[in-house]
């Protein structure tokens, strides 16, 4: 496990990410605009991912994947272990999926001395449904998605259970899934907001940040992103 004595922090708070929520729910896209307008050398793991390309070469996984039937914990923790050998800080998406992963997670951040946001987006099985179809990918038939549903719901809030019992590891972040892309990362960038200790500003230089609607954009969004996303670059940066 690499050293943790000196890590670099988000906002100098955060050492790690979770991002947890059913496939469809919007992950990937969330991901994808932290990457693009806040933070492009973070790091970003899917659990899925890695098990998909491990069942390209293992029959048995593919045979799971196919089905929507979860990897056992051991193969998964020890995925996980690997991932954050790796450089940090940086994203996980789909760790923990249950108490037990959870509980492993709790005692290998606490063991590292690390704090970590976690992102928990929430989604309606309909619109994750309309969602994936359009997709395409091997894994998303009616019957898989209905079974990854109720996985999930079952399995869930016993892991955030643990998770919000432990404040002095996790800071959480609650995101609906059902909004536009642009106002989910509005959501998700004032809740990273509320996180930040003010104090920080009080002896920082002036921001540097300008807001700016494009002429050809038709929502307000995109500029309180861009926005958001350059003060807390400057807040990092003075951290």
């Amino acid at each position: 496990m690499q050293d943790s004595k000196n890590p670099k922090l988000i906002l100098g708070k955060w050492n790690y990410v979770i991002l947890l929520g059913e496939s469809g729910s919007g992950k990937g896209t969330l991901v994808k605009n932290i990457n693009n307008y806040w933070l492009p050398s973070l790091t970003a793991t899917s659990i899925g991912d890695i098990f998909r390309e491990k069942a390209k070469t293992d029959p048995e996984i593919r045979r799971l994947t196919d089905q929507g039937v979860l990897i056992d914990d051991d193969t998964v923790i020890s995925v996980f272990r690997s991932v954050l050998e790796g450089t940090a800080p940086a994203i996980i998406d789909g760790f923990p999926r249950n108490r037990h992963q959870a509980l492993e997670a709790i005692r290998l951040f606490k063991e590292l001395g690390w704090r970590v946001l976690v992102i928990d987006l929430h989604c309606d099985l309909e619109l994750i449904i309309e969602r994936l179809l359009t997709r395409g990918r091997d894994d998303d038939k009616l019957l898989v998605m209905h079974k990854r549903n109720v996985t999930h719901r079952e399995l869930h809030p016993a892991v955030m259970a643990e998770i919000n019992s432990r404040a002095d590891l996790f800071d959480v972040i609650s995101l609906s899934g059902h909004r536009s892309i642009d106002e989910t990362f509005t959501d998700f960038l004032l809740g990273v907001l509320r996180f930040v200790d003010m104090l920080h500003l009080y002896d920082m230089p002036e921001p540097d940040v300008k807001f700016c609607v494009s002429e050809d954009e038709t929502s307000v969004n995109n500029a309180v992103n861009r926005w958001l996303c350059g003060l807390l670059n400057h807040i990092d940066k003075n951290c």
